[in-house]
């Protein structure tokens, strides 16, 4: 079975277009888990409506705010299929979302290197635009090298196993509420290909108030994540050189911050990271400080 997990924060105006598109689905062979974090809206008295007479199971529950990495990780926890896909709430899923996950799931299962299929994002702003990706065609390969060797920088719609799921949680950085999920997927592609198709099931739009649009903001309050999440890219001895260059920029954008002495933000990473990408870090930092808000 599929578990189709939705992290949701006051988003009761969005979430009925996603229901609308899980009732809409050719195959109903999937659970939809609710996680609320903390809604203040009237997002449970939404939900409780759904689930009083559904094609599918709901399963909803509120709890404090902890932020979308603890929800995540109790997402994975509490998910009863083997198999889990994740939309946000105010995203929804194509029409044949789950029909076209079970019919490709044969490429991946029973593979032990595998750790589940990715599929393409398509735009519902009206312009109909699809994530621009490079592969053309099934492909395997991992997290890491489609954005080092492929180039492509784009966010995917990912369907994977959930036992492996539970193998990668995000971890809590003192009061942070916030990890980006590449540290999970930068630590499974050390050890996980996935298999990727080149077709949408999943619709999304950016609006003002989600990460995509706030990436930075949302990085420079959560320091000690973000440097993580750069610093772990430099374990692949493959990276592109104006890959690693950027990064290395990256990293030290966030680490000058990240409160963390300077014998540990120098031994997170190669000596060479430090050469390339401190005095660049330092004026991006020093640039966050003034134009990045609510800092």
């Amino acid at each position: 079975m599929i578990t189709v997990f939705t992290p949701t924060y006051n988003r009761a105006k969005t979430l009925p277009r996603l229901y609308e598109s899980l009732l809409s689905q050719t195959d109903k062979r999937f659970e939809w888990l609710i996680i609320d974090d903390g809604s203040t809206d009237t997002t449970e008295e939404l939900v409780r409506n759904y689930m009083k007479d559904c094609a599918f199971e709901i399963r909803y529950i509120k709890r404090e705010n902890w932020g979308l990495s603890q929800t995540i990780n109790q997402g994975v926890e509490l998910a009863r299929g083997d198999i889990f896909f994740r939309i946000d709430s105010d995203d929804f899923a194509t029409p044949d979302a789950i029909e076209t996950i079970y019919s490709n799931w044969h490429l991946v299962e029973g593979d032990e290197s595998l750790c589940g299929l990715v599929f393409l994002k398509q735009s519902f702003s009206g312009d109909g635009d699809v994530a621009s990706c490079p592969l053309t065609e099934i492909t395997r390969s991992n997290f890491f090298d489609y954005r080092n060797l492929y180039t492509c920088y784009v966010d995917m719609a990912e369907v994977i196993k959930t036992d492996v799921m539970r193998k990668y949680k995000l971890e809590k950085f003192n009061e942070e509420k916030f990890c980006p999920e590449g540290v999970i997927w930068n630590r499974m592609s050390l050890k996980y290909d996935a298999i990727y198709i080149p077709s949408p099931i999943y619709m999304y739009k950016y609006i003002e108030d989600g990460f995509t649009m706030n990436v930075r903001r949302i990085l420079r309050k959560n320091p000690m994540g973000a440097s993580t999440f750069f610093a772990e890219l430099f374990q692949h001895s493959n990276m592109r050189v104006l890959f690693y260059v950027k990064n290395a920029i990256s990293y030290w954008r966030y680490a000058l911050i990240n409160g963390r002495s300077w014998k540990e933000k120098l031994c997170a990473v190669p000596m060479l990271v430090t050469i390339l990408g401190i005095f660049a870090g330092s004026l991006l930092c020093l640039y966050d400080s003034v134009k990045v808000k609510d800092i």
